[in-house]
């Protein structure tokens, strides 16, 4: 399902949601050579620090949440999940 992609993720997702990326053909890798950066939740330090860095502030990098992994292993199909609904937005812009 997600075969030679390579994903961050933040200390904030399971351990089985980054099991299941490996299991399912996924990289699990830094975050400047990701091409996915997952995180549960936008206050976490780790993933603050993705929301200060250059790639993100020049519109290079997305946070996504990681419950697309999750509704992507429910649909059994991946392009039949919308990535964009699962963008994580820093925590100064949640209500």
């Amino acid at each position: 399902m997600f075969q030679g992609e390579k994903a961050w993720f933040s200390q904030s997702v399971s351990r089985d949601l980054c099991e299941f990326w490996v299991t399912e053909g996924g990289v699990i890798t830094n975050a400047p050579a990701a091409e996915y950066l997952f995180s549960n939740n936008a206050s976490y330090p780790d993933t603050q620090r993705l929301y200060q860095s250059l790639d993100y502030v020049s519109d290079k990098a997305t946070v996504f949440h990681s419950s697309y992994i999750s509704a992507t292993a429910k649909s059994k199909v991946r392009n039949a999940v919308a990535l964009g609904h699962f963008i994580l937005p820093p925590a100064c812009l949640h209500k």
